[in-house]
Order: structure tokens, then C-alpha cells, then sequence
């Protein structure tokens, strides 16, 4: 698995190719497989993007997955 803060870049590159399916396929998995924390971390390549991408993966997992997610974002200092 690659480091938080390159699913967060590749997310970044993905959406501005156009290609928005895979950068959610791509969120979807990285909330799913990895901590709420590291999760969050993937926001620090552009916390203004990425933070509501990551919060919608995160509802379409679960209620629990998007309130574990918004927590560990207000941690690392990102405002959901």
C-alpha cells in the first residue's frame, strides 16, 4: 500500500484528468483499507479537495467509517 500522502496526490492527479470514477474508487478503497489517521493523512496534499472527497467516501462506507474519518481529520488539523 502506498503512503497516504500519494493516494491523496493521485487522487489530486485523477480528478484533474477527469477521470472522478477512479479517484472515488481510489477513496473509497483508501477509507475502507486504511486507519481513520492515515486516512486523513492523504488530505495533506490539498486539504481543500480532499478533505470533502475523503468525508463522501467515508458516508458511503458507513456512518461510523465517516464519523471515525471527520474525527481523525479535526486531529490532524484539517475542518471538515
Amino acid at each position: 500500500m502506498r503512503p497516504a500522502a500519494q493516494t491523496g496526490a493521485a487522487v489530486l492527479g485523477l480528478a484533474a484528468e477527469g477521470r472522478h470514477r477512479e479517484a472515488r474508487a481510489l477513496l473509497d478503497a483508501c477509507v475502507r483499507a486504511r486507519t481513520p489517521q492515515d486516512a486523513a493523512r492523504g488530505a495533506a496534499a490539498d486539504p481543500e479537495a480532499l478533505v470533502p472527497l475523503l468525508l463522501e467516501a467515508a458516508r458511503g462506507v458507513s456512518a461510523r467509517c465517516h464519523r471515525d474519518l471527520v474525527h481523525a481529520l479535526r486531529v490532524a488539523g484539517f475542518t471538515p
